[in-house]
């Protein structure tokens, strides 16, 4: 029988190498013509019939429609359908901590494998944060942590999946292009843990309220994290940290800034103490512990004016928090990929000093339309260019970069829109 691959990217790229390990034969469907390698069979373009012929599994790239027509007919053949995420798991042996949440997973992936390495243990990250689980899982061994960030996408194809400690950050409105409703995006995550018992680990956030009631529902040992809330877990009091009722540090050590940044570092702090690590590794780590590019990055100063890359919110919430961070009058730009979110909400909730608003990419009509009532001046631009140009001319502290939504009208990714930002800063300035 055949293994099916269906999406040659970086997921299925990754999923054909593990399958060609193991000695699979692969055939390869893509929803555009592609190149395959030596010694597969590329399906891509043929009646699904044939692409089905004897295909005993599919492993399906993250932005493939579940509901699309060759998997509809895979289900009533009852062929076997998961993710590049769940094929690494059945062939790893470590133990897992898999981080799941809207906003912040790259930041707590980072930071709890910087923990655990700074503690002589044997860890290193894959999954969304851009490194493939599935070709990497013969590598992880019994003595190893597998730090993970997995998305609403990989979840939604999960069958096994159990990682020894499952974390959920914070769950808002985003990737309702793909899920349909907040109902199925929601489930897709929980299912990070439905696969746990009471021998496994739940770290969960007790500020929001979808994620707390996740408690009601799931079998292993539940921990929180919370930034007003004193809890199992890791909480904030009196400008203190502390995990159940011992003191870890003061708010003042932690070196990255912002509320939402702060709460990361709670459940990260969460999930090491779970695994016994000392306070001095964690305190250490959080003095020093820096954000990687594109998340509130300063990127220049010119004239007297801050320009911040913020190119990885590629949701609401994101955005609402960066713009909380800003100190000063600021200008925000936003705007991209037509995700069909309400921006309202965002509009409702920016504050006070964000007192021009750019909008720019395929949505910008939407966002205008959105922003009626808003006391900030709204502007209209026609893309990127354009906005930055428009920006440098106000006076203001603080130009912001937080496009609220993904790239994919113009760019691969949230790095390259980042880089391209930057670079055309750096020409203002040059």
């Amino acid at each position: 029988m055949l293994t099916l691959v269906y999406g040659y990217g970086v997921s299925g790229k990754s999923a054909v190498n593990c399958l060609v390990k193991l000695g699979r034969q692969v055939a390869i469907y893509a929803d555009k013509h592609i190149k395959v390698g030596d010694g597969l069979i590329n399906r891509t373009g043929l009646p699904i019939n044939e692409v089905l012929e004897d295909v005993g599994l599919i492993v399906i790239s993250p932005s493939v429609d579940l509901e699309c027509d060759l998997l509809y007919e895979a289900r009533k053949r009852n062929i076997g359908i998961i993710g590049e995420l769940e094929l690494g798991y059945r062939n790893s042996l470590g133990n897992i901590i898999a981080i799941t949440g809207t906003n912040g997973k790259t930041t707590c992936t980072e930071l709890i494998t910087t923990l655990l390495k700074n503690a002589d243990i044997n860890s290193d990250y894959y999954g969304n944060i851009g490194i493939p689980f599935a070709e990497h899982s013969f590598d992880i061994t019994e003595d190893k942590v597998v730090v993970l960030e997995v998305s609403s996408f990989q979840l939604a194809t999960t069958e096994l999946f159990c990682p020894k400690i499952g974390i959920c950050l914070n769950i808002s409105e985003d990737h309702l292009e793909y899920h349909k409703s907040m109902e199925h995006y929601i489930k897709c995550k929980l299912n990070i843990f439905k696969n746990q018992d009471k021998n496994d680990y739940a770290v969960l956030n007790y500020d929001d309220e979808i994620v707390r009631n996740f408690a009601n529902i799931i079998k292993s040992d539940v921990y929180y994290f919370s930034l007003k809330t004193k809890v199992k877990g890791c909480y904030l009091q009196n400008g203190s940290v502390f995990f159940n009722e011992e003191y870890i540090c003061d708010v003042q050590n932690i070196n990255i800034k912002g509320e939402h940044n702060i709460a990361n570092c709670l459940a990260c702090i969460t999930a090491c103490k779970i695994l016994h690590l000392p306070n001095n590794i964690i305190i250490n780590t959080l003095k020093e512990f820096t954000l990687s590019a594109h998340r509130l990055q300063l990127i220049s100063n010119i004239n007297g004016i801050k320009y911040f890359d913020d190119s990885k919110s590629t949701n609401i919430s994101s955005t609402i928090s960066a713009c909380k961070s800003m100190i000063g009058k600021t200008v925000l730009l936003v705007g991209g990929y037509d995700k069909g979110l309400d921006y309202r909400k965002m509009f409702k909730e920016l504050p006070t000093n964000i007192e021009v608003v750019i909008c720019y990419g395929e949505n910008r009509d939407k966002l205008i339309l959105d922003s009626k009532g808003l006391p900030a001046v709204v502007i209209k631009s026609d893309n990127i260019e354009d906005a930055i140009a428009i920006a440098s001319k106000v006076q203001c502290e603080n130009v912001l970069f937080s496009p609220a939504t993904s790239s994919f009208d113009r760019f691969a990714n949230y790095v390259e829109r980042g880089n391209f930002f930057r670079d055309y800063v750096l020409r203002l300035q040059n």
